[in-house]
């Protein structure tokens, strides 16, 4: 006699299989011959008792830094069947959710389909081990990333030249899957302007002091000085600098509530320096609402018009070298340099590390986390003395 589960010889007439115990009376229940791998969607049953095909397609945060997925979804059906049956038809994700797709969500989408076109395997580990070198901005909105997130991210890598080049090739893979798919508003490249030095750890520019004070000579002669300056004393990310909204200034006690692409660097405080307060109380004037570093309209001013309409005419009209969007020079000064340049003069300022860390939003959120509580007071010490 054979078991009706496990196909085990047992003894004739048997009511239960001596090897798995099994009751022979009943009639086991048939194996799902058809499975399906990772990323093919699933199916449930509603409390109305229709059928319900859904696919995943990545992760994103929401505001209390919980991980919430992003998914297509179709009810509605009778039969379990017939929502097996529509799961093919998943294959892309939702319009309007096409803006919340963060980076580590593309690649999640990305992959497989790179994988489908039988890349090596070696190829493959080469794309995953770059992708690890991104992980800062895994949780940004892909449409939210610039171009000094992503250079960032390359500079900060430690290892040699060849990884920071992957890095690159991944994020221009990522952009061309991106764009036709709707997930790049701006259907542009920027992993085709990012620079890839010789070595690791190659110091990143910043403005000297002589070029601190051409900038502050020029404000209200040459139009978005103001920004420039205060973007120096203020040690913000470009992207994070732009979206400063007014309801983030506390004009008492004169500091912002900003930031964001790292765990660290999320809603930190930063005090203003005495030396760009006047120009952000004329900037901000008697607005009480809308972003503080806005467009002539009052309206925010986004990265890419940011660099090529404001930032490099501005150095151009002050006489500061500033070599075109994207093309290598002597010195390449961007937007970014402004954060660099905040971190430079805070060499020389007596601080704690952590007050510093503190104000630049480090990356390495283990290293603050073997740090105390920030005190308002110890950070604008530090600020005064800029």
């Amino acid at each position: 006699m054979i078991c009706k589960k496990c196909g085990g010889s047992i003894p004739e007439n048997s009511k239960f299989c001596n090897l798995c115990g099994y009751d022979q009376s009943k009639t086991p229940r048939a194996q799902n011959t058809k499975s399906r791998g990772n990323g093919q969607g699933s199916v449930y049953k509603t409390a109305s008792g229709k059928w319900t095909a859904a696919k995943v397609f990545g992760y994103i945060k929401d505001d209390n830094g919980k991980l919430v997925p992003i998914k297509a979804t179709k009810g509605g059906f009778t039969r379990k069947k017939d929502a097996l049956d529509y799961l093919p038809q998943l294959t892309k994700a939702p319009q309007h959710i096409n803006k919340h797709i963060t980076f580590k969500s593309l690649y999640d989408l990305w992959l497989p389909y790179h994988e489908a076109k039988g890349k090596s395997k070696s190829t493959i580990n080469c794309y995953k081990a770059a992708m690890k070198h991104y992980k800062d901005i895994w949780f940004m909105r892909f449409c939210d990333i610039g171009i000094d997130d992503l250079q960032e991210c390359i500079d900060d890598c430690p290892h040699g030249k060849r990884t920071r080049q992957n890095m690159k090739v991944l994020g221009t893979l990522l952009y061309a899957y991106a764009i036709p798919r709707g997930y790049c508003p701006d259907k542009v490249d920027l992993a085709h302007y990012l620079f890839i030095s010789g070595d690791s750890g190659t110091p990143r520019e910043a403005f000297t002091n002589e070029e601190i004070e051409i900038i502050k000579s020029h404000i209200g002669q040459v139009p978005y000085a103001d920004y420039i300056y205060c973007h120096i004393y203020l040690g913000f990310r470009p992207h994070e600098f732009l979206t400063l909204d007014i309801e983030n200034y506390d004009s008492k006690e004169r500091c912002f509530i900003g930031g964001g692409k790292t765990e660290a660097g999320t809603n930190r405080t930063v005090t203003v320096s005495p030396k760009i307060q006047p120009v952000i109380d004329k900037i901000i004037g008697n607005r009480t609402s809308g972003p503080v570093f806005c467009g002539p309209d009052g309206n925010a001013i986004y990265d890419k018009k940011y660099r090529e309409e404001c930032f490099y005419p501005a150095l151009k009209a002050m006489g500061i070298p500033s070599p075109e969007y994207g093309i290598n020079g002597p010195r390449k000064l961007t937007p970014h340099c402004c954060r660099h340049t905040f971190a430079t003069l805070m060499k020389n300022i007596n601080g704690t590390d952590k007050d510093k860390l503190a104000l630049i939003g480090h990356t390495s959120t283990e290293m603050l986390q073997h740090y105390q509580h920030v005190n308002l007071e110890d950070l604008r010490i530090i600020t005064d003395n800029l």
